[in-house]
């Protein structure tokens, strides 16, 4: 039974002996990786033509959308999509999302059609770092925002989950109606700052998103070269009647916002201020000092275990003499 139990011991001294390295090397610290869109930095104009060779030849982030299975009829988990993502960040102060997705069918409704839904595409953003808001178009504590493309011809800046947080005090003073309607409203028109260019073409669309970085109004998320934010995703396809909370959508990610290269001794500074840049810098912070600590504790960890195995494999096989 020694002899059985000391190559027990053994085996955990092995094992131990390879979460300390683990922890010495680091890897202990990461548990998922989570999938990014980097919107690469471009000196000069970005091509807002969704079909320009800048785009066509970029290569894309694929976010798989679901199915929502909340409003009725619930389309099923098995209605998978895929949305292709690009970005772009210039030196001329404008952000550019392309997204593309496959659609057999083109849905722009036609004048006094009976039942006729325009295909949509939405990128959501939270407002505040701090934490991700719920996925679903936020809460009164933490609310989005959206942009929304339709095929109708709009593109729409909206801000949902806030609707009910607010006094009519501030309400009014952001531009807003002071008693809220909906939950999901529509930012003033100094706050509607995004642009769209879109095209259908074999089978798929092909839409550009663009708005102005820097600080807009609060109910728009900042946004500037270096910095990142986490957005998520949601289609509606016309021809199956999607509309409102049917559609396809996505999880959170982030999305990276490049800058330009320093030249060897240089440093680059982006001078647009930032709300909230103290808060993502304090996130990377944390994340960085979290990970070193998890590095140590596995460190240390190992060691104690790998101590107390080989004191009892010592004790409990080593012949007495």
């Amino acid at each position: 039974m020694a002899r059985v139990a000391g190559r027990g011991l053994a085996v955990l001294a092995l094992l131990a002996l390879a979460a300390l390295i683990a922890g010495v090397a680091g890897f202990a610290v990461v548990t998922a990786q989570v999938p990014g869109i980097n919107a690469v930095y471009v000196d000069g104009a970005i091509p807002l033509d969704p079909t320009d060779s800048f785009w066509q030849q970029m290569e894309k982030a694929e976010i798989s959308l679901v199915s929502q299975n909340i409003v009725y009829p619930m389309a099923g988990y098995e209605d998978v999509r895929t949305l292709r993502v690009a970005a772009a960040v210039s030196s001329e102060g404008i952000l550019a999302i392309y997204l593309e997705w496959d659609d057999p069918t083109m849905d722009v409704p036609q004048p006094g059609g009976i039942d006729e839904y325009p295909d949509k595409v939405a990128v959501q953003f939270p407002l505040s770092s701090d934490s991700l808001p719920y996925i679903c178009m936020g809460t009164t504590e933490q609310p989005v925002s959206i942009v929304l493309w339709s095929a109708s011809g709009s593109t729409e800046t909206l801000i949902a989950g806030s609707a009910y947080g607010m006094s009519p005090e501030h309400r009014e003073a952001l531009g807003l109606h002071s008693v809220p309607t909906s939950p999901i409203e529509l930012v003033p028109p100094e706050a509607q700052v995004w642009g769209s260019n879109a095209v259908y073409k074999d089978g798929k669309w092909m839409v550009v998103l663009y708005r102005p970085t820097g600080s807009i109004h609060e109910l728009v998320p900042t946004l500037k070269p270096g910095s990142e934010t986490s957005v998520a995703f949601a289609v509606w396809q016309g021809s199956k009647a999607e509309v409102g909370g049917k559609k396809s959508t996505s999880a959170w990610f982030t999305m990276r916002l490049g800058m330009p290269e320093a030249a060897p001794g240089e440093t680059v500074t982006v001078t647009e201020t930032q709300p909230g840049e103290t808060v993502y810098e304090t996130v990377t912070e944390t994340v960085t000092r979290g990970g070193l600590g998890l590095a140590l504790a596995g460190f240390i960890a190992g060691v104690i275990i790998y101590t107390v195995a080989v004191a009892a494999y010592i004790y409990l096989v080593r012949p007495r003499r």
